[in-house]
């Protein structure tokens, strides 16, 4: 017998309203000055949604949130990160204060509490609905900005080459093309696994949308993106048993796609193959990862301290005997490194660990709700996509980031949190220790 459907009070309604709307417009992170706001609207939705939450008592009616070693892990990644900035007089800089939040606190903090923001299939269901309509809206501006009208693409910022960077990809309002292509990416694996449980409506909308972001996918001209979201591909079909049914026309499909948005678009192949090509990216990451090899040997144990690698990475690149210094004013591009270079090993251990114990166990734990389940296999195509990134790139990027640490703490609710309907059943109070 199915259990009826949780009620949920307005409080938890605009609650889960401004969270997700807080995720979406977090594509404008960087850029949102450019519209007018004094802040990114991201900084006080997800915050404010959150407290909401909270004071709103929603947490409490959760259920009994278990400490798990998740979390230890997170607390010490945070306060070692922070110690760090704090000695190496970054964290009241802009760029140290924001990489903290953005690389490290929002994220963990969306995983510790998602079990309780998206605990029911209806605040799920809204999550999806929003990353499908954005889907459509960064798809159809990735097609504009490439082969347009220039004119429609909105914000006009994304069609200004002084702003962000790698202008002449399809860098939709990000103003860079990587953290495009992942978004792009996870609305793609979301609409394949979970088109099914929506309404006739909303399945031809999301098929709109899986067919724009695979094309999107195609127009940021990214290596790491395109591997990443064919390795993610990959994953979701062949795990899943009625995707892997239909595997044939799934990659019949995209390889159709594909071949007549490159065959549509003058210029386009020549651009994908100089893109295939290329060289200078691959010298880049070298000359990053062998800096940071030397720092590491250095100074093992803190680093050079938290968002200091671009400021001395001149004192530690070398010309190499087989490749040229083509930058050395970017961030190292492999995010295990990176940490390891700017936080020592001890650092760089507590956040492997907390990937361990977190996004690593979502991927192997099947939770009890099928819906969930589903879920499950969203966020395998969107880590096996994340992987692939975190290791040719620093990857900097909010919703990127925020996507997988949301859904790996949703996928792990029945381990994150004691359901509290059937701790009742069981005759325990729920929320006093030790019972």
């Amino acid at each position: 017998m199915t259990a009826p459907a949780e009620v949920r009070s307005p409080a938890r309604r605009w609650a889960v309203g401004l969270i997700v709307a807080g995720l979406v417009l977090s594509v404008l992170s960087g850029h949102s000055h450019r519209l007018g706001f004094p802040i990114g609207p991201d900084r006080i939705l997800i915050p404010g949604g959150v407290a909401l939450l909270a004071l709103s008592g929603e947490f409490s009616t959760a259920g009994r949130f278990r400490w798990r070693w998740v979390h230890s892990f997170m607390v010490a990644t945070i306060l070692w990160a922070t110690w760090s900035a704090i000695t190496a007089e970054t964290l009241a800089t802009t760029t140290g204060f924001y990489a903290l939040l953005d690389r490290i606190l929002v994220p963990f903090l969306l995983f510790a509490v998602a079990p309780a923001i998206f605990r029911t299939e209806a605040d799920r269901r809204l999550l999806l609905k929003a990353l499908i309509l954005l889907g459509i809206y960064l798809g159809l501006t990735a097609i504009f900005e490439m082969a347009g009208p220039t004119s429609l693409v909105f914000p006009t910022y994304i069609m200004d080459p002084d702003v962000g960077i790698l202008f002449g990809r399809a860098r939709g309002p990000f103003a860079s093309s990587e953290p495009n292509g992942m978004v792009m990416a996870a609305v793609l694996f979301a609409t394949l696994v979970l088109a099914r449980r929506l309404s006739t409506v909303w399945k031809i909308t999301s098929a709109v949308a899986a067919a724009l972001c695979t094309v999107g996918v195609v127009l940021t001209l990214t290596r790491s993106v395109w591997l990443g979201t064919v390795f993610g591909l990959v994953a979701v079909v062949l795990l899943t048993p009625r995707l892997r049914r239909r595997l044939p026309l799934i990659v019949g499909g995209v390889v159709a796609l594909v071949y007549v948005v490159l065959t549509s678009v003058p210029s386009l192949m020549d651009l994908v193959v100089e893109r295939l090509t290329t060289q200078r990216s691959v010298y880049d990451r070298q000359n990053t990862n062998e800096a940071a090899l030397r720092i590491i040997e250095e100074h093992p144990i803190d680093g050079v301290g938290w968002s200091r690698f671009v400021d001395v990475s001149v004192d530690w690149v070398r010309q190499a005997d087989t490749y040229p210094i083509t930058n050395v004013t970017i961030e190292v591009h492999n995010v295990v490194l990176g940490r390891a270079a700017e936080l020592g090993l001890i650092g760089a251990g507590l956040w492997v660990a907390c990937v361990l114990a977190g996004p690593l166990l979502a991927a192997v734990h099947l939770p009890r709700d099928p819906e969930l389940a589903d879920w499950r296999m969203v966020f395998i195509g969107l880590a096996c996509m994340w992987s692939v990134v975190i290791m040719v790139s620093p990857t900097p990027y909010p919703l990127p980031n925020n996507l997988v640490w949301l859904l790996a703490g949703m996928v792990l609710r029945d381990y994150l949190v004691s359901d509290r309907r059937s701790s009742i059943r069981r005759g325990t109070r729920v929320g006093v220790p030790g019972t």
